[in-house]
């Protein structure tokens, strides 16, 4: 039976967690730099979101209160985690199939971008606003399943119409030279699909927290790895089957499947514990507080300023890792949107002009851009995955020997080696540097949650939406950038290198701010 709280006291939870907490730093000084401050407390953000809120566990309890030192098995979180394949994949389907498509209904590549923008801006919204919810979220079924059963029902829904969507299209009228009813469809379904599947991903990182005791580097590396695969996945179907929408309702299919095979069970055989307002709570189920002293406040208006509130009260040292994710996102990202260009243009001094539609008459230069878009999208994206693997399956040591600052310190480090692919037209070198990307892109993401659960304290934490949605929208801003600058350096005559430079001149601004002013203290598994 779970400890039943006084109606003066929090969650029983919040009260074990300090002395974990402290265990698990390497100091236990009162330097706010350490990501609390004074021992035998709580994080600020912790105190500050259940002061006046009374809460408590009803129904069968949790591992992580069962067991509180070591979070669920492997095995069980292997199946936890596997709902963030299908959510990796569908970000990719974004690119393999979407994008293609969008190209063929509306030709311009600005209004592609303009539609492909709606999904940096749909994170940024959603994730905080879902993140909110879900922590205050009194169902019987839990904070979280109930979250994440409704995103995966309207993805499916979503891909069922959209893998018909040109059929539709076509009885609306449509023609092959005029599709403006498939363009409507295609548009609606794009939102639709972006704001489902941020529902999915964040209700499963959350309840991976939940789950992972004080082992979220482990829980978060599992994660990060069924993330991996799932690209790899999507590749491989266009390896074997050619270009994703030419097939589209095959690719459609198996990410239907995937979705069916990782998230529905999740739902159905993992067991949450519902929280329940006490009686003597003059607070509605539909108010909480933010802050101590903060007026009360319908929690819908709250989720709807997430975004906004996840950001201004993020702790210094969150605040800081927020803007080292905003540096190492638009690093990547530099790359990632100009590699086909990069690699064919740049590299093996080929021409993209009529380079998709020319074969099998293909000029030498055609033929080369060619070559070089499919060794990026190959090969390079192959090694990459890899290391992206071997990385995660060793991170929870390293972060458990040296310690989260300089895991992290280490891991920006290999980005900054792409101001060396500027100026380099060495294909095996370029390789490398990406290659060692992985290294730094799946640090920087599989640290994320584990850093806000050691600041805030572990448990059920009220903080753990509103923050984790604040490093997503980190991710979104550094997306967000890309698409702002990238088409403009473009254009330069420097062409893909310049954006690609930008990007190595950012990591190693990250590398900078990390060892400035990054000083957290967690050396958890």
């Amino acid at each position: 039976m779970p400890h039943q709280t006084s109606p003066t006291t929090t969650r029983p939870t919040m009260q074990a967690n300090d002395e974990v907490y402290n265990y698990f730093s390497e100091s236990n000084s009162d330097d706010p730099e350490d990501g609390y401050q004074g021992r035998g407390r709580l994080p600020p953000v912790a105190d500050m979101s259940t002061r006046d809120m009374k809460l408590q566990p009803h129904g069968p309890t949790t591992s992580i209160q069962q067991n509180p030192t070591g979070g669920e098995s492997i095995w069980f979180m292997l199946l936890l985690c596997a709902p963030r394949m299908a959510t990796s994949m569908a970000w990719s389907a974004q690119w393999a199939a979407f994008g293609p498509l969008l190209s063929t209904i509306f030709g311009a590549s600005w209004k592609v971008q303009l539609i492909q923008i709606i999904g940096p801006i749909t994170g940024l919204l959603v994730v905080p606003a879902i993140g909110v919810l879900s922590d205050h979220n009194n169902s019987a079924y839990g904070r979280r399943r109930g979250y994440l059963l409704g995103g995966a029902v309207a993805t499916l829904l979503c891909w069922s119409l959209m893998m018909n969507a040109q059929s539709i299209g076509r009885a609306l009228g449509d023609t092959s030279t005029d599709q403006p009813m498939t363009a409507v469809f295609v548009v609606v379904c794009y939102l639709w699909m972006d704001i489902s599947v941020n529902v999915i991903q964040t209700s499963a990182n959350l309840i991976i927290a939940d789950f992972s005791g004080y082992k979220q580097v482990t829980g978060f590396a599992i994660a990060s790895s069924y993330g991996v695969v799932g690209s790899m996945f999507v590749s491989g179907f266009i390896w074997t089957f050619g270009p994703a929408h030419q097939s589209t309702q095959w690719f459609f299919l198996m990410l239907i499947g995937v979705v069916l095979i990782t998230v529905f069970p999740v739902c159905a055989f993992v067991t949450e514990v519902p929280l329940a307002y006490l009686p003597h709570d003059r607070t509605s189920s539909m108010m909480w507080q933010y802050a101590p002293g903060g007026q009360s406040v319908l929690r819908f208006k709250d989720a709807a300023l997430g975004f906004y509130r996840g950001v201004r009260y993020l702790p210094r040292q969150l605040a800081v890792f927020c803007v080292v994710v905003v540096c190492v996102t638009y690093g990547f990202n530099a790359y990632n949107g100009a590699k086909s260009v990069y690699w064919g243009e740049y590299v093996f001094n080929g021409t993209s002009t009529n380079a998709n539609t020319c074969d099998p008459t293909c000029s030498p230069a055609q033929g080369l851009f060619n070559d070089g878009a499919k060794l990026a999208g190959g090969p390079v994206d192959t090694a990459f995955n890899i290391v992206s693997l071997i990385n995660l399956a060793l991170l929870p040591s390293l972060v458990g020997r040296f310690g989260a600052r300089r895991v992290l310190l280490w891991s920006t480090t290999p980005q900054i080696l792409l101001v060396i692919m500027t100026f380099s037209r060495i294909v095996v070198l370029d390789i490398i540097v990406v290659t060692l990307c992985a290294v730094s892109q799946s640090t920087i993401m599989a640290l994320q949650i584990p850093a806000v659960m050691h600041v805030i304290g572990y448990g059920e934490q009220e903080g753990l939406g509103l923050y984790a949605g604040a490093f997503n929208s980190a991710i979104c801003v550094g997306q967000l950038l890309n698409f702002a600058l990238s088409s403009v350096l473009v254009s330069t005559p420097m062409g893909p290198a310049l954006p690609i430079l930008l990007g190595g001149i950012l990591s190693l601004a990250a590398f900078l701010i990390v060892r400035k002013h990054f000083t957290l203290h967690m050396k958890t598994y």
